[in-house]
C-alpha cells in the first residue's frame, strides 16, 4: 500500500520532498543487511530480539536538505524506546554543511535521555566496517555501555565522497552495511512516515518561582534558565525547564507592559522579547554581567525603566539605544551583511563595557 500525504494548501509535503531528493540521484541509501541474505558471524538476533528482527524493519528517520539539495538520510531500526540503531548516509560537497563531530553526536543524545557526560566512561578507537563488501576503518566512539557512535568516509564513485554515520542505544556494533536496493528505499517511502519532531529531553525538577514584580519576576527566570542551559549544553543530564507557571507569568508581564507603555499587547509583546534578548546577550558576552551581582542588579533596572519608558534618561541610554540599533540593522534583511551585524554588536557592547566601568 502506498501512503501519501493530504493534500491541504500550506502544508509541506515531506514525504514528496524526500521522494524528489532521492530520485535526482545526489545520495544513496546505506542500511543494514537484508537478514535473508548471508548471516556469517552476524549477531543481529542478540541485539533485534529473534532471527533477522527489525533489520527488515527499516525506516526513514529523517533527512536533511542545504539549498533544496538532499544532503543526509538517516534510516531507523529497533525501537526508540528500548533499543535502536541508525545509519545516517550524508554528502556534504558541494554545500556549506560538514561533518559533525562524532563525540558532539553521542553527546546531544545524552542530553536529551538525560545523562551526565561525567557518569559515564568514554572510550574513541578505530575499527574495521565492510561498507558494500569494500573493508574500510571507521572511527567509533562509546558512552559507557549502552551508546556508540561511527563514521566512516569513503569514495563514492558517481555520488563522490560519502559518509556513514551510526549511532546506536543498547545494540551490539554493526561491521557491515550495504546500500540498500531501489525496491526496499521504494517500500520505505510508501511506509508511513516517522513523525518529524524533536526528541524530547528529560526534565529536571521544577524550578522555583522567584515572585516579585512581572518583569524582574520573568528577567530572573529566564536569566536563570539561560544559565542552566549552558551547564546543561556543557555537561549534560536533565535539561532545564520552566516553571508550570510560565504561561501565567509570560502574560503578566506582557499585560504590565502595555499598561505602562500605553501600546497594544502585540507591540508589549516584541518589546519584552527584546528586553530579555538584550539580557540574555549581555549574560553570554559580558563577563562583569555575569560575575558582579551588583552591577546585573543595576544593568536589569535600568533596561527594565528604559524598555518600559518609566525612564529613558538612564545611564546605560547610550547602550540602549545602540541595542534598538542593532535590533532594526538584524531586521533589514533575512541575512544582514555579516560585517554590518558584527560591527553593531561590538558597538553595542562597548558601550555596556563603558557603563561598567563608569559604574564600578
Amino acid at each position: 500500500m502506498r501512503f501519501d500525504a493530504p493534500r491541504r494548501p500550506g502544508w509541506r509535503d515531506l514525504r514528496a520532498e524526500l521522494r524528489r531528493g532521492l530520485t535526482e540521484g545526489r545520495l544513496p541509501v546505506f542500511g543494514l543487511p537484508d537478514p535473508a541474505g548471508d548471516r556469517s558471524g552476524d549477531r543481529s538476533d542478540e541485539w533485534f530480539g529473534g532471527p533477522g528482527g527489525d533489520r527488515a524493519g527499516g525506516r526513514f528517520g529523517g533527512w536533511e536538505t542545504s539549498d533544496d539539495l538532499l544532503v543526509a538520510v538517516t534510516v531507523e531500526y529497533g525501537d526508540p524506546a528500548l533499543a535502536w540503531l541508525e545509519v545516517e548516509t550524508a554528502r556534504w560537497d558541494g554545500t556549506i554543511r560538514s561533518t559533525p563531530d562524532l563525540r558532539e553526536t553521542l553527546r546531544q543524545h545524552l542530553r536529551l535521555a538525560g545523562v551526565r557526560f561525567a557518569d559515564v566512561t568514554w572510550d574513541e578507537s578505530e575499527t574495521a566496517i565492510v561498507v558494500d563488501g569494500r573493508e574500510l576503518t571507521a572511527r567509533v566512539m562509546r558512552a559507557g555501555d549502552d551508546w556508540w557512535a561511527a563514521r566512516v568516509v569513503f569514495d563514492g564513485g558517481a555520488f563522490g565522497e560519502l559518509e556513514v554515520g551510526l549511532v546506536a542505544y543498547r545494540k551490539a556494533f554493526e561491521p557491515r552495511i550495504v546500500g540498500l536496493p531501489d525496491a526496499v528505499v521504494a517500500e520505505m517511502l510508501n511506509a508511513p512516515l516517522a513523525r518529524q519532531q524533536w526528541p524530547q529531553a528529560e526534565l529536571s525538577r521544577e524550578p522555583e518561582d522567584p515572585g516579585g514584580e512581572p518583569h524582574r519576576r520573568l528577567v530572573h527566570l529566564v536569566l536563570r534558565s539561560a544559565r542552566e542551559q549552558v551547564v546543561w549544553l556543557d555537561e549534560g543530564g536533565p535539561a532545564p525547564r520552566m516553571p508550570v507557571t510560565w504561561p501565567e507569568i509570560w502574560r503578566s508581564a506582557i499585560r504590565r507592559q502595555a499598561d505602562l507603555s500605553g501600546e497594544s499587547e502585540a507591540v508589549a509583546e516584541s518589546a519584552v522579547q527584546s528586553l530579555l534578548s538584550q539580557l540574555t546577550s549581555l549574560q553570554s558576552d559580558a563577563g562583569w554581567f555575569r560575575e558582579d551581582e551588583r552591577l546585573r542588579e543595576r544593568a536589569i533596572s535600568e533596561t527594565l525603566l528604559f524598555a518600559t519608558g518609566l525612564s529613558v534618561d538612564v545611564p546605560s541610554r547610550p547602550a540602549q539605544e545602540a541595542w534598538q540599533e542593532r535590533e532594526g540593522t538584524r531586521r533589514l534583511a533575512p541575512r544582514p551583511a555579516v560585517e554590518a551585524s558584527a560591527q553593531a554588536d561590538d558597538h553595542w557592547l562597548s558601550l555596556w563595557g563603558e557603563w561598567a566601568r563608569r559604574a564600578r
